[in-house]
């Protein structure tokens, strides 16, 4: 039986975990609402993302992201996406059909939340009725 240190411990911590499974884990309930709407969502975000920030965290704002739209689409294809800079990830949610100022007023709640892990969480409309939800955050294990 292989022991596993506490360098080897630190190393395997600071890999994290796929924020793309992350995404996952939080979208499997949702998936009968998205159903019931007649709407779709991809999840694009890279394997290749690993996040090293509480993951606890992370995902109570993505579980409130998530469920607010799954409750305001209709007839839609949501895509997320994600990109890292530096040590900040860069979420993306983007829709034709969501309404930007009912999603903006359901997520007032979650802005607060997302600012204790030195995040930060925004809504852009943009030109031919897309919306564009930003979480961004830092990736740091001492962030969240």
């Amino acid at each position: 039986m292989e022991s596993l240190s506490a360098t080897s411990f630190t190393a395997s911590q600071q890999q994290g975990r796929s924020l793309k499974s992350l995404v996952n884990s939080h979208l499997t309930d949702l998936i009968p609402v998205f159903a019931r709407n007649n709407s779709f969502i991809i999840n694009d975000v890279s394997d290749e993302l690993k996040i090293v920030a509480n993951p606890e965290k992370v995902g109570g704002i993505l579980d409130q992201l998530f469920t607010t739209v799954a409750a305001h689409t209709t007839g839609s294809c949501i895509r997320i996406t994600a990109k890292t800079y530096s040590d900040v990830i860069l979420l993306q949610v983007r829709d034709h059909g969501m309404n930007g100022h009912t999603i903006a007023c359901n997520l007032q709640t979650a802005q607060p939340i997302a600012e204790t892990i030195g995040g930060f969480l925004g809504i852009t409309s943009q030109w031919k009725n897309e919306t564009v939800i930003v979480f961004s955050f830092p990736n740091l294990p001492v962030a969240a």
